[in-house]
């Protein structure tokens, strides 16, 4: 038999009178929640990956931890000579980049340990599950602000390392022609990249939805009819949908090439929750260390409808 909430609780509270530091968990309970939470799209767009101390970079500037990864170096082209010409010198230099690591935390949160022992739902729950979601928050915002600040920071300006518009107005609302001219952003540029992933928001997608059959076929246009959008890839990109409006703004799409191709993303110390008692006072807060970068500016492209 399943245990009951406040069983669990009960259960949570003699873990905390011993005493212990504990990994972040999610846990599934009934309970009444105020706001919608998701998980980040930033770690969807760039998969972490877990590295550890002898991974890391030694820099004569910081004491900040910092992962050295590195470029792809640009090669002059093959040309056409005749007979008995040597080639031009060409001295190997390869570029580097280098990730450095942050922490993002939650607030300091304390609490009567007594008044735990009242609540009817699962209160780990609550402690992990929102924690996390929120630092998750933080990421994709700090991610959004990079890709903007890349692209020139508004529409129409050109950004230095390619030569090129990639944060473009593209008119007539959301629809088939002008998705697929968004779509053109990416290739355009010196790179030749593809768009691997669509990021809008989940009022954006709604005038996906509108698409009718002329534009999406007699199968697709039932389906978006009755269910409504579910994450898929259309014209070749997987579309991800996102409720941070305040990130994704309506009517914009960010676009991203595959993880390869634009920058690293790493977890030094993933999500972890410590926990203190002193006397009958609880406190309790998530941190976590990671470092992202955005390597190629060429895998980042953004279309306002």
């Amino acid at each position: 038999m399943e245990p009951t909430a406040k069983q669990v609780n009960n259960a949570f509270v003699g873990m905390l009178e011993q005493g212990m530091t504990k990994d972040a968990q999610d846990a599934v309970n009934d309970y009444i929640r105020v706001r919608m939470r998701e998980d980040g799209f930033h770690r969807r767009i760039l998969p972490p990956v877990q590295i550890t101390n002898d991974e890391l970079d030694r820099q004569v500037d910081t004491d900040k931890p910092v992962k050295v990864v590195d470029k792809e170096p640009n090669s002059p082209g093959a040309i056409s000579v005749p007979f008995a010409t040597q080639p031009i010198n060409r001295y190997i230099k390869g570029p580097r980049f280098r990730v450095m690591f942050d922490r993002i935390l939650t607030p300091r949160f304390t609490k009567d340990i007594d008044e735990l022992r009242t609540y009817d739902m699962d209160i780990r729950q609550i402690l992990s599950d929102n924690s996390i979601k929120d630092m998750l928050a933080e990421e994709d915002g700090k991610f959004i602000l990079t890709c903007n600040t890349l692209l020139g920071g508004a529409a129409g300006a050109v950004v230095t390392e390619t030569g090129s518009i990639q944060w473009q107005n593209v008119g007539g609302g959301v629809t088939r022609d002008s998705v697929a001219e968004a779509m053109k952003i990416m290739p355009s540029t010196p790179n030749h990249l593809n768009p691997a992933i669509a990021l809008v928001n989940n009022v954006t997608i709604w005038d996906v939805v509108k698409w009718g059959q002329d534009e999406v076929g007699g199968d697709l246009s039932q389906e978006l009819m009755t269910r409504g959008f579910a994450e898929r890839e259309i014209m070749g990109v997987s579309w991800i949908v996102t409720i941070k409006r305040d990130l994704v703004p309506d009517g914009s799409m960010y676009q991203f090439a595959e993880p390869k191709f634009l920058g690293k993303f790493y977890t030094l110390e993933d999500v972890v929750m410590y926990i203190k008692r002193e006397a009958f006072m609880l406190e309790f807060f998530s941190y976590e260390s990671i470092g992202s970068a955005i390597a190629n500016i060429a895998g980042v492209a953004r279309a306002d409808f």
